[in-house]
């Protein structure tokens, strides 16, 4: 059964016992108003009441800020320990970096790093992050660069699928997806697959993630099949990032 509102729960007592008091008297209305004064609470009491659950308010929106920052603390972490390994892993010499301006966006796809020429940058550095290649260096300049992204209409890279090793070259559209151009229609290409760098330029380490095969168009008489990518990187959350030096680590 549906518990009434309080008012209406105590409107309904005093009903009830006032209909009794009137068959047993003087008494019983005593006995009444000492039953009613005990459903309400004083107005210092409710306004203390009231004053304890503002301050366990205020204490609850503290909490959890302080919860959410310390998220966002333990993923940037997370990210750059991800991001180390990599670094740990490739053959080159890498500066980390971080972006200082732009954003990803329908019109731009490019973004200003921190690093420069004095940084060992140069033109035509590759620029990864912990999940895959985030762009190239396009403008080197002594103390800032500019990244293209690989969503970028200009941008090409030549990639390996992991799964059947049939290569092809991967190029951005300016919106969120790429595309995967040179592949002969009747090659061993499906959704799901990853496709990695090639490593054929050099400008990329091998085996480094590009992007997933979302959506696949064969039409009859076409040489090429239509496929769209998913790049690995999230470009809306790129905070730590690693340049590619041209130079080899020392062995």
């Amino acid at each position: 059964m549906k518990a009434l509102p309080p008012l209406e729960w105590a409107a309904g007592k005093l009903y009830f016992l006032a209909d009794q008091a009137k068959s047993k008297g003087v008494k019983e209305m005593e006995n009444l108003i000492q039953s009613i004064k005990g459903h309400f609470v004083s107005a210092k009491q409710l306004q203390r009441e009231i004053h304890e659950k503002e301050k366990l308010l205020k204490k609850l929106r503290r909490l959890t800020r302080e919860l959410t920052t310390y998220r966002e603390a333990y993923r940037e972490n997370e990210k750059l320990k991800a991001l180390l390994k990599v670094r740990d892993t490739l053959k080159y010499k890498t500066v980390g970096a971080y972006p200082v301006g732009g954003s990803p966006s329908p019109w731009s796809n490019s973004i200003i790093i921190n690093v420069g020429t004095r940084d060992g940058v140069d033109r035509g550095s590759a620029v990864l992050d912990e999940q895959g290649v985030v762009g190239i260096v396009t403008e080197a300049h002594k103390e800032w660069s500019k990244v293209t992204l690989i969503t970028d209409p200009s941008f090409s890279i030549h990639v390996v699928d992991s799964r059947s090793g049939v290569i092809g070259v991967v190029k951005g559209t300016g919106k969120k997806w790429c595309t995967l151009n040179f592949v002969v229609e009747d090659r061993d290409v499906k959704p799901g697959d990853l496709l990695v760098t090639s490593g054929m330029a050099g400008v990329y380490p091998k085996g480094y993630p590009v992007g997933t095969v979302v959506e696949i168009e064969r039409e009859p008489g076409n040489l090429f099949m239509e496929a769209w990518v998913k790049p690995k990187v999230r470009f809306s959350r790129l905070s730590y990032l690693l340049v590619v030096q041209s130079r080899r680590k020392n062995p």
